[in-house]
């Protein structure tokens, strides 16, 4: 099992097909064979051995799937750097990994240029511009000699993906090639692609959920038409125009994308097929997507980076609001192919049906560990198990139900209360465009419920409302006592995750929390 063999695979049974689709143009497989073969040329040129690290910090595009299968065949190991950090974390990722090579788009030339000379490790920048063909990047594959398949595979050391790093430095998890392609094929499967799929990236490559499909998609053999970022105004006018069939949104970008006010003006008549999944999906959102997108199948992937990513699935199937299959949709779905999860309690003990514990996996979908960190993977993976954090329960016919982060439950007054219920029960307020709920502080209780909510554009909302509405739906604890009104969008990570921890800081700064 090694990652090269799809794209020779793919090559092999298509080279005049279309593989990717970017920056205006279209690349036949045999093309992206080709440039692939000749950046590892390039980058063994410049002195790249057997597993070392080489960074890309750049938007989506061509040369990222370039990346992702160039430095396999090199014989290295791929260090993708999220391009929403700060200078400070990019420095410590490059140290930290040992990157001798970084690629990166001219965008982030000033940034690399005013950090570089904090660098330990890294020997060569090599820049690229999208279309420009005299850029060193191009000129490096044009003067590179094709390089041989170095065929790393299986348990060698495929990618370190780092972590976004919001409770501390980012941790960098380790994914061999046996990981990688485990969650390719399991996907292929759930996804049921095959080579008519004409798949959208518009999620960030450099995050495990978005990066992934890379191997997935290539894998498969599908058209790959590649987005530089999500612009739901971008990714509407690109579903009719290249025929789109499927792609992988997170919630906040579905809630976007179903309020856009132009959807309706675009033929989306192609589209089999929405994929989600990173953070809680809000159920008024889920079920306003279906009602707009009627002729979509709906489905949802749940995982971790430490997880590949994803360890189980949700088909669109259960993603209905009547029928038999109805009363799904709070699930998470059901363990992927090879894949043991289960509910854990306080001592390590499985729990029965239908109670709340943490969350745990195990199969060939688990990481090899934290680089360069084995107390922390001593923490997280325990006799196999690999322990995601997540508070949950399975019911008799073992769907699974996240029901909430465990750092993210609120405990008022010495009771759990689960942030996601009460942003579910907001976001069925019709003027309601996005919410987080989170604890603060409180001299009696520890901790009480607290939301910060964002109106729709040119609605009104009041603090009032949201309390009045939140008490005739839930149980009294888990009201919010305080509720921000607050106009500016809520901050959001590089992969599209709502950022709690940015909300909490002023609330916890005076209590060294």
């Amino acid at each position: 099992m090694y990652l090269t063999q799809g794209l020779r695979r793919s090559a092999a049974r298509n080279p005049d097909r279309t593989a990717l689709i970017a920056h205006g143009r279209n690349y036949s497989w045999r093309e992206f064979q080709d440039r692939v073969v000749r950046l590892a040329g390039a980058l063994k040129n410049i002195g790249l051995g057997s597993g070392d690290r080489v960074a890309i910090l750049a938007h989506n595009g061509a040369e990222y799937f370039e990346f992702s299968y160039g430095v396999p065949w090199a014989g290295g190991v791929i260090v993708p750097l999220n391009n929403k950090l700060s200078a400070a974390d990019l420095v410590y990722i490059l140290n930290h990994s040992g990157t001798g090579f970084l690629l990166a788009d001219r965008d982030f030339q000033p940034l690399i240029e005013g950090f570089f000379p904090q660098l330990e490790t890294v020997q060569h920048v090599l820049y690229f511009t999208p279309g420009d063909s005299e850029s060193p990047y191009e000129r490096a594959l044009d003067a590179a000699e094709p390089c041989a398949d170095q065929l790393r595979g299986y348990e060698d050391l495929a990618g370190i993906f780092y972590t976004s790093g919001t409770t501390g430095r980012p941790k960098g998890v380790m994914l061999s090639h046996r990981n990688l392609l485990w969650n390719a094929m399991s996907g292929i499967i759930n996804y049921q692609l095959d080579e008519s799929t004409v798949y959208l990236h518009a999620t960030p490559l450099f995050h495990a959920a978005g990066g992934s499909r890379v191997f997935t998609m290539v894998t498969a053999g599908v058209t790959n038409v590649i987005l530089p970022r999500f612009d739901a105004t971008e990714v509407l006018a690109a579903i009719p125009r290249h025929q789109v069939t499927s792609m992988l949104l997170v919630p906040t970008m579905i809630n976007r994308l179903v309020r856009e006010p132009e959807l309706a003006d675009h033929d989306l008549s192609s589209l089999r097929t929405i994929a989600y999944g990173a953070s809680p999906m809000p159920q008024s959102v889920l079920a306003e997507a279906l009602q707009k997108l009627p002729g979509v199948g709906f489905c949802q992937a749940y995982g971790m980076t430490e997880l590949s990513p994803a360890a189980t699935f949700l088909e669109a199937r259960y993603h209905v609001l009547d029928g038999p299959d109805a009363g799904r949709l709070r699930s998470c779905g059901r363990a992927v192919w090879g894949a043991d999860v289960r509910i854990e309690g306080e001592d390590g003990q499985p729990l029965p049906d239908g109670e709340v514990g943490e969350l745990v996996v195990r199969g060939p979908m688990v990481m090899q560990g934290y680089w360069r960190d084995p107390e922390a993977t001593a923490r997280a993976v325990r006799d196999g198990w690999m322990h995601t954090g997540d508070a949950g329960y399975r019911d008799a016919e073992g769907f699974f139900y996240i029901v909430d982060r465990i750092k993210d439950i609120i405990i008022t007054g010495g009771v759990n209360v689960a942030s996601v219920a009460v942003e579910d029960c907001i976001h069925e307020l019709d003027a309601v465009g996005e919410c987080a709920v989170f604890g603060v502080p409180h001299p009696d209780w520890v901790e009480a419920v607290h939301a910060v909510v964002v109106p729709k554009p040119g609605r009104t909302l009041t603090a009032e409302v949201v309390i009045a509405h939140c008490r005739a739906q839930l149980a009294g604890y888990q009201c919010p006592r305080s509720v921000e009104i607050r106009a500016q969008p809520l901050p959001i990570s590089g992969t599209g995750k709502i950022m709690k921890a940015e909300l909490r800081k002023p609330h916890w700064r005076d209590r060294g929390a």
